[in-house]
């Protein structure tokens, strides 16, 4: 029994070597192509199990599904003389196994070919468009933060194409006999960055900074004349406030006035003795200063009022004497002059 067992495994093992040797599989997203001494000689694109002629055939296995094309920075000029780096990239796949593998063999060869010719096809649109249309894709409004921009972006170039048109004519021209000549199918291709030579660069950086200066300046100017009109408006309603005032304050001024003059005519009807009698003390009051000598009669008014501690009545106005004053030799040239 046991010898039986050993027969088998040792028939079973080189059948399952050889049953490995004649066979490959194709995964999923892959295609196969077949050679015999280094020529192709079948092509498999649908994944399975297949079989080959042991140590005679190899196998060489290519992606079905969609590829990744990665270009460089390359520097060139739009139709309006601006000299620009474009970034591109695209995807591809192959689709004609047998004309890719009979033209190129491997993938990486089929890279090489795309640098050739979307790059090539890049430059040749490119140079029929202006950069405006490699910028922008349409011609919609655009807001800006302040009208000056937007009177200076008035004054710029009008879209003609458009990054899409642009976009779909590298595609149509890099496509050109691609398929027919190396089994290549182009997907698609995109711009993935522009950016402006570097001398140039510093150009539009300036530039730039000069508009940003100008509407900077443009703004303070505006402040600077609300800052006056509200400055303006607040010193007219501060002065007509104050005028208010003053009118109110002499018209209140002139009604105290009118009434303390009312209110002495009426106390002068009522006792005309008595306000001349205060009339005449307001006059000795003015008149006895520092160093003032006065002379007075024995029936003079003041000499009464100063020796008497009781109430004292005052006389008719024609009864009232004035006293004689005795003034220094000074005050007598001040008076002369």
């Amino acid at each position: 029994m046991i010898a039986r067992i050993t027969t088998v495994i040792f028939l079973l093992i080189p059948i399952l070597i050889l049953f490995y040797l004649m066979t490959y599989i194709v995964r999923e997203g892959e295609q196969a192509v077949i050679t015999q001494f280094g020529k192709p000689v079948a092509f498999v694109n649908e994944p399975g199990l297949n079989f080959r002629i042991p140590l005679i055939q190899s196998v060489q296995s290519l992606e079905k599904r969609i590829l990744p094309w990665d270009g460089n920075p390359e520097n060139m000029q739009t139709r309006d003389k601006k000299r620009i780096f474009v970034d591109s990239w695209a995807r591809w796949r192959i689709a004609d196994l047998e004309t890719f593998y009979t033209n190129l063999r491997t993938e990486v060869r089929g890279q090489k070919i795309l640098d050739d010719i979307v790059d090539s096809a890049v430059r040749d649109v490119i140079a029929r468009h202006n950069l405006i249309d490699l910028v922008r894709t349409t011609n919609d409004k655009l807001v800006y933060e302040s009208e000056e921009l937007q009177r200076t972006a008035a004054q710029r170039d009008v879209v003609n194409a458009g990054r899409d048109e642009i976009e779909s004519n590298i595609l149509r021209v890099a496509r050109q006999n691609l398929r027919q000549e190396y089994g290549i199918d182009l997907v698609s291709v995109h711009v993935k960055r522009v950016n402006y030579d570097e001398k140039v660069r510093r150009t539009v950086y300036e530039r730039m900074r000069s508009e940003r200066e100008r509407v900077a300046r443009l703004f303070e100017s505006e402040a600077e004349e609300e800052r006056n009109r509200i400055k303006g408006t607040t010193q007219k309603e501060l002065d007509s406030i104050e005028g208010m005032m003053a009118q109110q304050s002499e018209e209140i001024r002139g009604r105290a006035d009118a009434e303390v003059i009312r209110m002495t005519a009426e106390t002068y009807g009522r006792n005309p003795e008595f306000y001349e009698f205060l009339r005449r003390l307001d006059v000795f009051k003015n008149s006895l200063k520092k160093d003032t000598n006065l002379i007075l009669s024995t029936d003079n008014d003041l000499l009464r009022l100063l020796k008497t501690t009781g109430p004292v009545l005052p006389r008719k106005p024609s009864e009232l004497v004035p006293p004689k004053m005795e003034t220094t030799p000074e005050e007598a040239d001040s008076a002369r002059d």
